[in-house]
């Protein structure tokens, strides 16, 4: 699997693989130009297209930019409060990002699950309340 970093209207995407992201990118989102950027871990270059209905991502087979790609990294980690140090190379950039977005999709699928509790809870104590004025 290749990691793919996206440059788009957010601070950055990371998707494990090519697979994930052309699932989860929008073809709508591809047609306005969200992502104007993708990139492999060694900052090889690929493209973003669609027919309207999936999105398809190939290699551009364009030479590798991976200057480009510390600079996204670096700025990305700013972005959101991760101190990087000046003299990290291309793979530490890369597997520091790849940890952090790891960490943060973990707390947000934990949140999801706590919220989703908390929601069976209420509706839970709705129901027996309904039930128990009837």
């Amino acid at each position: 699997m290749t990691t793919l970093f996206i440059e788009a209207d957010e601070p950055l995407l990371v998707f494990a693989s090519i697979e994930m992201a052309e699932q989860h990118l929008e073809p709508l989102d591809v047609e306005s130009g969200v992502y104007t950027r993708a990139f492999g871990p060694t900052g090889e270059l690929f493209s973003i297209e669609t027919d309207g209905e999936s999105v398809t991502i190939r290699n551009s087979k364009q030479p590798a930019d991976p200057d480009s790609l510390c600079a996204l990294l670096r700025r990305s980690l700013q972005q959101i409060g991760e101190l990087v140090p000046m003299d990290a190379d291309l793979p530490t950039l890369v597997a520091f990002t790849e940890d952090v977005w790891t960490r943060r999709q973990r707390d947000v699928t934990t949140k999801f699950k706590s919220g989703g509790m908390l929601v069976l809870v209420i509706l839970g104590g709705l129901a027996a309340l309904y039930l128990g004025l009837r």
